[in-house]
């Protein structure tokens, strides 16, 4: 017997995957400035780009979970927030499960 992972274990696998991609491009070009890239130009650059799960929407509600509804923006651009922070706050967002 095999086992099979449910649509759902596979949208969850390819959402931390898509985060964890926009949290290495967060270690490299991450910019607390307003001109960006900023957590939500990563985003973008990190959903698949051919309308498959998951999108922007699913990975923005994940981020935005693991903030506890903050929103990114007053989040990233607070003083002293750094690449490694932002690129750490993503990994986190990763590996939060799902509710």
């Amino acid at each position: 017997m095999t086992d099979r992972l449910t649509a759902q274990q596979l949208a969850d696998i390819e959402t931390r995957a898509a985060l964890h991609r926009a949290a290495d491009l967060a270690a490299a070009h991450w910019t607390p400035e307003p001109n960006g890239p900023g957590i939500c130009s990563l985003i973008a650059m990190a959903a698949p780009q051919d309308g498959s799960r998951p999108d922007e929407a699913d990975l923005w509600d994940a981020v935005v979970t693991h903030l506890g509804e903050e929103m990114t923006v007053a989040w990233e651009r607070r003083p002293g927030r750094s690449h490694a922070d932002v690129a750490a706050m993503l990994r986190a967002a990763a590996d939060t499960p799902a509710p």
